[in-house]
């Protein structure tokens, strides 16, 4: 992802979406002094590039994803982890507020959890399509 606009909207919407779930949302790249307790959410920055609409064109669109990762405690079962990273992909579904000019949201993909990773905690991941479009202002 390049465009602040985005990362911000996205991040939000999450936090939002994790509020009404009772998970901690938290940016991937920031350190973590200590995992939170029950599921949590990891915010993570993911591959984007961006292009003229044309030779000489001042609007430009960028294309990219955007992943939640669900992180939830081996041995609590998938279901309740499907029903939760369900209702973090309708934030990006439905309009929870108005979306900044020019930013779109696509489609989703679900990662499954690897069954073989040992360890305290299993990851189910939603990845999230956008497409944000804006212009270089130009002074007369």
């Amino acid at each position: 992802m390049t465009s602040p606009v985005v990362w911000q909207d996205a991040f939000d919407r999450a936090k939002a979406a994790g509020v009404a779930l009772g998970l901690t949302v938290l940016d991937a790249l920031e350190q973590q002094r200590t995992t939170p307790d029950g599921p949590f959410v990891l915010f993570e920055v993911a591959s984007a590039s961006a292009d003229r609409f044309g030779a000489g064109e001042i609007v430009d669109e960028e294309t990219g994803q955007i992943w939640l990762h669900l992180m939830v405690e081996s041995g609590s079962g998938a279901l309740s982890a499907i029903t939760m990273r369900k209702a973090l992909s309708v934030a990006f579904r439905v309009p929870v507020s108005p979306l900044p000019e020019g930013l779109y949201y696509d489609g989703q993909g679900f990662d499954p959890p690897d069954a073989d990773e040992k360890g305290n905690w299993f990851r189910f991941s939603l990845m999230v399509d956008y497409r944000y479009q804006d212009r270089v202002l130009t002074t007369p």
